[in-house]
């Protein structure tokens, strides 16, 4: 429970501070399903308006597209391969994996290809593809001026632009209209290989279904015949490249041959006489080399292990790691002695001579076995300085066999190099010399693809797809309208319910008065229908806030004044305040009601009552409290209205005649209502704050932000008001109940048969 520091209000003692339980913290409630349908329902024409709006958009948007019309034809690529010159060959067939897909792929989507349809079919003509030339058939046509060709816009322009107007270049002016007419026709073009097989599929897409195939198919045959082209000049620039190398190479292998043979002469060295035993040597002493080092490896484990477990638990600690039969019998016997040592000693005593000697043959037991161990670790440690020993000889060993190794090779690396040369430039001589042949006799003129089948214009259009976009309209439109939803949400910045007063300001609800239209009473006023029509809703929640404020007075046994406010003016304070004071009248209790709201009073006009004197002209000595009074002719309530305008209202309501107002007033009536001003506007309440038993914050449903209220319930605290809690005014119990309000489904429906309104 939260306990806050309030001022209890005594009859004897108005300045003594005691604690009283606030009510229980509320966290932040969960969102289930039944809230999100509630929020719906409230926000449905929101929604459904966002859904109608964005979809409509949508199907016009749809209609009023250009139709696109996409025309298919198919190529096989040839996977026969014809080697010309090189290992791939230069203008080899087309091997069937994935990356040569791929690249011809780009080849057919490639600007060259691209280039020679445009200008084969003359679609450079055509404003489909040429801004240009769609800019000179729109230039007759009608359309809406530009932001950026207003006057206010060209002459804000002129200020900014400072600079000469460059003279256009021609050149340039081309490659811009190249490279957007480029663009537009690749954005048209789609090529695709079918599956895992060599069948590329070539699609393009026109708003004329008939340039659609023409364009498809022209594709398919140039790239055929840019096939044949690159072939016929690969195989003239082969034949040409061929002979020339041919010669030159026959030139390089015949000097590497003699440059062998002269160094061979030179060095008198015969190839793998002395470095083939000497590797052989290697290659046996670095299999003893990792066997030792194994060995080495081992032992030195077992050494430390051993060492470590003995300056753990003692040199016995050997035995753990290292078996020995000796030791076994001497532990046994060790333990047989201590054994009976046990047994005899609580007979015969420490210092019996049976005793004295099963000590002494203990010990001599345990000096035999410590020495076994110490021989044990001795011997350990020898052995691990051999096997060490034996890899540095190895190592040794190792180093002077490579460096002889070394030193023997030496003589054969300048043979092997020029061997290497003379070999590798023979095998390129013969693989040219047989390529050469190859490309005699090789039919280059086969292209490695063919047409599969070609394309027909097509019968409807492929874009756009008026199901799915109206569909798509639809999905966004929801999901709009949802977002709207959750923004309106968002932005409610009000209290709606009882459960909001509690979790968001901290304090009680005293509970929720629902809203009284004039239209359907009559014209009559809050306090004259809760007179009325005393079984209504309005006056059952008018009478629930004075038991909530009798609650509070028997809990937290304050006095019985209590001072009604609110955070901003228009909140319907003073009609409460004087339906409350008529209600409590009514049911047989004394009850006066103060307006202290001395700038702008409104319970003399709320009860129909005159002003001419009141609560300023008492507290200012121009009248008395007999003159002052007045009297509710209805219920018979007291009244005290603000009386004549002060400047000064501060200071008015400071005056120490107010609170001895008070003190004679109180024992004469069951409540004392404190029409209190609003608190953020003015200071008056503040000073009010202290004068009151009991607080009660009146904030109108749905259109005080929470902000005001949490920052008028701050102010109230530090001026120290006893805050009873708050209360929601003019709720309209219609569409409470679709925030989720309990009390409000009271007022309605079937829950609502106990009211008479």
């Amino acid at each position: 429970m939260n306990k806050l520091l309030t001022p209890e209000r005594q009859e004897t003692d108005r300045h003594d501070w005691t604690t009283h339980e606030e009510g229980p913290s509320r966290s932040a409630p969960t969102l289930g399903l039944g809230d999100l349908l509630m929020v719906l329902s409230r926000r449905k024409y929101l929604l459904l308006g966002t859904i109608a709006i964005v979809t409509l958009l949508g199907i016009v948007n749809v209609y009023m597209m250009t139709p696109l019309y996409t025309a298919d034809t198919s190529v096989m690529v040839d996977p026969r391969e014809q080697r010309v010159v090189d290992v791939e060959a230069l203008v080899s067939g087309a091997p069937a994996d994935q990356s040569t897909i791929e690249s011809e792929i780009q080849v057919i989507r490639s600007d060259e290809l691209a280039m020679r349809v445009i200008r084969q079919l003359g679609l450079d003509r055509l404003a489909e593809f040429n801004p240009r030339v769609a800019a000179e058939q729109n230039a007759d046509s009608f359309k809406l001026p530009s932001l950026r060709d207003l006057p206010p816009v060209q002459w804000a322009k002129s200020l900014l632009v400072t600079e000469e107007p460059v003279a256009p270049d021609p050149a340039a002016e081309e490659a811009r209209l190249q490279t957007s007419m480029l663009t537009t026709f690749l954005g048209r073009l789609s090529v695709s290989a079918v599956g895992r097989s060599r069948v590329l599929t070539i699609s393009f897409t026109s708003e004329n279904p008939t340039l659609a195939a023409n364009v498809a198919n022209t594709i398919a045959s140039l790239y055929i015949t840019q096939q044949l082209e690159q072939k016929f000049d690969a195989r003239q620039k082969a034949n040409a490249w061929l002979g020339e190398r041919l010669t030159r190479l026959r030139e390089e292998v015949e000097t590497a041959e003699r440059a062998v043979e002269t160094a061979r002469a030179g060095l008198g060295v015969v190839q793998g006489r002395d470095s083939g035993l000497v590797n052989e040597q290697l290659t046996q002493l670095n299999t003893q080399l990792v066997m030792a080092r194994a060995e080495n490896n081992t032992t030195q484990a077992q050494l430390r292990s051993v060492e470590n477990a003995v300056r753990a638990r003692g040199v016995r600690a050997v035995f753990d790691v290292v078996d020995s039969t000796l030791v076994s019998g001497l532990r046994a016997q060790e333990a047989t002695l201590r054994q009976r040592e046990a047994e005899l000693l609580n007979n015969l005593g420490p210092r019996h001579p049976t005793i004295v000697d099963l000590k002494s043959q203990i010990s001599a037991i345990a000096g035999e076995i410590n020495n076994e161990a110490e021989n044990r670790l001795r011997a350990l440690r020898a052995q691990a300085s051999v096997t060490q020993q034996r890899v540095t000889s190895l190592e040794q060993s190792m180093s002077r066999l490579e460096q002889e190794a070394g030193r023997l090779n030496q003589s054969d690396v300048e043979i092997r190099a020029l061997e290497r040369e003379a070999e590798a430039n023979r095998a390129l001589f013969e693989n040219f010399l047989a390529r050469s042949k190859e490309t005699q006799s090789v039919d280059l003129e086969q292209p490695n693809a063919w047409i599969v089948s070609t394309a027909s214009a097509p019968l409807g259009p492929s874009f756009p797809s008026k199901p799915l976009f109206v569909a798509v309209a639809l999905v966004l439109a929801i999901g709009l309208g949802l977002i709207l939803v959750f923004l309106a949400e968002q932005l409610e910045r009000g209290l709606q319910t009882q459960e909001d007063v509690e979790r968001l300001l901290r304090m009680p609800s005293l509970g929720m008065i629902p809203l009284v239209r004039r239209g359907r009473l009559t014209r009559k006023t809050p306090q004259d229908y809760a007179l009325d029509k005393p079984a209504s809703a309005y006056s059952q929640a008018v009478k629930s806030l004075f038991t909530s404020l009798i609650i509070a007075h028997q809990r937290k046994g304050s006095g019985n004044i209590v001072m009604l406010t609110s955070a901003v003016p228009g909140e319907g304070k003073s009609s409460l305040a004087a339906t409350l004071a008529r209600v409590i009248a009514i049911a047989g209790r004394r009850v006066l009601i103060i307006d202290c709201d001395l700038r702008r009073p409104n319970i003399h006009r709320t009860l129909g009552l005159p002003n001419q004197l009141g609560l300023a002209d008492f507290l200012h000595g121009d009248a008395t409290l007999p003159d002052v009074m007045r009297t509710d002719t209805r219920t018979g309530a007291d009244v005290i209205t603000a009386g004549s305008p002060t400047d000064y209202p501060e200071e008015t309501i400071r005056n120490p005649l107010f609170d001895q107002m008070l003190f004679n007033l109180r024992p004469q009536y069951d409540l004392i209502l404190l029409d209190a001003p609003p608190v953020l506007p003015v200071s008056d309440t503040r000073i009010l704050a202290e004068k009151a038993s009991q607080t009660v914050v009146v904030v109108k449903w749905r259109r005080t932000p929470r902000k005001l209220v949490q920052l008028a319930i701050r102010q109230l605290g530090d001026a120290g008001a006893n805050i009873a809690g708050v209360a929601l005014n003019q709720v309209d119990t219609t569409k409470a109940a679709r925030y989720g309000s309990g009390e409000a489904e009271y007022y309605m429906g079937r829950r609502g048969s106990y009211f008479k309104n």
